[in-house]
């Protein structure tokens, strides 16, 4: 079994945190997510991780030959990744993203991502943890659903 050290560390020069939104017809769908890739001869440390908390999948990467050990449900994200990481913080600039992250996932376990407002400081949060991403969302399309 891997120390949580080490995990946070691993994760400090290794993981991804993100988080995607796809436009429906009145709503946003959020989608936050932990992650975690190496190359193939590497992959074995993923199943360690992925044994640690618990949680989560691995599946390969057909475009780059590498392997994605990724954690989706809100669920564990909430009661295993998080609370992971707020008790081993992460040391480099990728505890701003976890920040976003655990802030998101935080207002989506209230539920306010089904309401303009929470939704509006879910857009703010991701464009900390992606800045400049046009791959994000569409601004113009936000304020049409927003009334903004």
């Amino acid at each position: 079994m891997l120390h949580p050290e080490y995990i946070t560390g691993f994760c400090d020069g290794e993981a991804s945190f993100s988080v995607t939104l796809s436009p429906r017809k009145k709503l946003w769908e959020v989608r936050p997510s932990f992650s975690v890739s190496q190359n193939k001869t590497s992959k074995g440390v993923l199943f360690q991780v992925k044994d640690f908390f618990g949680c989560g999948y691995i599946r390969p990467s057909l475009k780059d030959n590498t392997y994605k050990y990724e954690v989706r449900s809100l669920k564990d994200l909430t009661l295993k990744i998080v609370p992971h990481f707020e008790k081993y913080p992460l040391k480099t600039e990728k505890r701003k993203n976890f920040e976003g992250l655990r802030d998101i996932v935080n207002i989506m376990h209230r539920s306010e991502h089904l309401n303009p407002k929470g939704l509006k400081e879910i857009f703010r949060l991701m464009e900390k943890i992606n800045p400049g991403s046009k791959k994000i969302y569409d601004r113009k399309r936000l304020r049409e659903l927003m009334n903004v």
